[in-house]
C-alpha cells in the first residue's frame, strides 16, 4: 500500500516532458540544433547552445523576455541563462561562448574571492 508520503516515480511521469520535447523539435526545426538534456527527477528540459546568437534565436522563439536573461560568469567563461515554460513543461535555456572584456573577467574573479 502506498501512502501520500510514499510516492513512486514512474516512467509515465515523463510523458509531458517527452511530448514537450517532441513539439519543441517540430515547431523549431529550422533553429540551430541545441544540446538537449532531460531531468528525470522533475519534469524539465535543458536546452544548451554554444553560441550567444543561437541562444538569442531560441530565446525569441520561446518568447522569453530579454529582461529575464541572466549573464553568469566565472574566471574562465560566461554564459546566458533564462527559463520559462513550453507546453506546460519548465525549460532552462543556456547560451555559452559569451565573450568577456578584461574588466568583466576581473569583476567575476573579485566576486568569486
Amino acid at each position: 500500500m502506498t501512502t501520500s508520503s510514499q510516492t513512486t516515480s514512474r516512467a509515465a511521469d515523463l510523458a509531458p516532458v517527452a511530448e514537450a520535447l517532441s513539439a519543441l523539435v517540430a515547431e523549431f526545426a529550422e533553429l540551430p540544433r541545441p544540446y538537449i538534456y532531460l531531468f528525470t527527477t522533475r519534469p524539465m528540459i535543458g536546452i544548451q547552445l554554444d553560441d550567444p546568437q543561437e541562444f538569442e534565436l531560441w530565446r525569441e522563439a520561446l518568447e522569453v523576455p530579454s529582461a529575464e536573461v541572466s549573464l553568469l560568469a566565472s574566471a574562465a567563461s560566461a554564459w546566458l541563462k533564462a527559463s520559462g515554460r513550453f507546453r506546460g513543461v519548465v525549460f532552462e535555456l543556456s547560451g555559452h561562448g559569451v565573450p568577456l572584456t578584461q574588466e568583466q573577467v576581473n569583476a567575476s574573479q573579485a566576486v568569486a574571492a
